[in-house]
């Protein structure tokens, strides 16, 4: 249960009260038009608060243009704050309707089924699902929670609060920080893609002895992998989120704070900087630098290092005003072609005297 008077004390910063009730009390969230007498509510555009005021919602976040709009709609509205991202106050009280917990602790806190290494430690707290296996030497923080069928092998340390989805693998030597959270089918710590020739021509292994290092507050969606280091680590920095179905190479290195949305591929020894942000399907190619923020467009490819800040597009990449025109002008190629052509055709019709 979330109360009015505790939304107003504990994020003064992001939301303001505007009227109404501090008394009144939500237990659930949802959209305006499925609103209950018990539920708490966003409202960015006018008809959420019709919605929300025909409903009797008890708690309504409205964004601050629509602050005079709620205060004409008192008292059907029983409890109004006002915020200037609706966004940031989802971050901010979405939080307090998660039942994700529910899905580990519904069997209990160690499972009878789970495989724990005698050598391995378990912090205070930890929830271990049905039929996970817990290496030797690994060590879990305290709260940390582990899903069914979710493997960990040897020397894995993982922080505190973090959770592992059920059918994560998370390979041995593998460092992994406080308050994250990885995704159903996710690896972590898979041999990199490393291979020479003999003489003969055939393929020869590079074994992989390295590891994967994940900083503190990093998400890692569904179906991602991301491969150890051949000789040194695989580093994914702190606040960085991963988008589900993305590829981390061997050797890589992700700045702090990036925005990796679905179908990424980052090649072997890439270096992305801080804040970086792309839409779905780019690729950043091998051993290529990209600076601090930087943001692609999707299906954008990087084939050469991007040495200043901005924003990106296209291949082969371009500032993204530029990639835009380029966009454009590809659908009229044929019909420049053609016109180019019949120019070509024409008799020269100079003076040749």
């Amino acid at each position: 249960m979330l109360t009015a008077r505790s939304i107003s004390q504990v994020h003064p910063e992001l939301l303001k009260f505007v009227c109404g009730d501090l008394e009144a009390s939500a237990t659930a969230c949802g959209v305006p038009e499925e609103a209950g007498a018990d539920s708490l509510v966003f409202a960015g555009k006018p008809e959420h608060l019709t919605e929300a005021s025909a409903r009797g919602a008890a708690i309504v976040i409205v964004h601050e243009r629509l602050t005079p709009l709620a205060n004409t709609m008192v008292p059907a509205l029983r409890c109004v704050f006002s915020t200037r991202s609706i966004p940031a106050a989802m971050a901010g009280l979405l939080s307090y309707f998660d039942r994700k917990a529910e899905r580990f602790t519904q069997w209990g806190a160690l499972h009878e089924s789970a495989l724990v290494h005698p050598s391995a430690t378990l912090g205070e707290g930890v929830v271990l699902g049905p039929f996970c296996v817990i290496g030797a030497g690994s060590i879990l923080g305290e709260g940390c929670m582990v899903g069914a069928h979710t493997v960990l092998e040897n020397d894995v340390q993982v922080g505190s609060g973090t959770i592992l989805h059920p059918q994560v693998f998370i390979g041995a030597g593998t460092r992994i920080g406080r308050d994250c959270e990885i995704h159903p089918h996710t690896t972590i710590g898979s041999d990199g893609f490393g291979y020479a020739k003999d003489a003969a021509g055939r393929p020869r292994k590079i074994s992989q002895l390295g590891a994967v290092r994940i900083g503190d507050g990093v998400e890692i969606g569904g179906n991602c992998a991301i491969d150890r280091a051949t000789l040194t680590q695989t580093h994914i920095r702190s606040g960085t989120k991963l988008d589900n179905l993305c590829h981390i190479a061997h050797n890589c290195d992700l700045g702090e704070n990036g925005l990796y949305t679905a179908g990424f591929m980052a090649a072997g020894s890439a270096r992305i900087g801080r804040n970086f942000a792309t839409g779905g399907n780019s690729v950043v190619g091998p051993h290529l630098t990209v600076a601090d923020n930087v943001v692609l467009a999707g299906r954008s490819s990087v084939s050469a290092d991007v040495t200043e800040p901005g924003q990106y597009g296209g291949y082969p990449l371009q500032p993204l005003r530029e990639a835009l025109k380029t966009l454009v002008n590809i659908g009229q190629l044929n019909q420049m072609r053609k016109r180019l052509n019949g120019l070509l055709r024409q008799p020269d019709s100079g003076d040749t005297n």
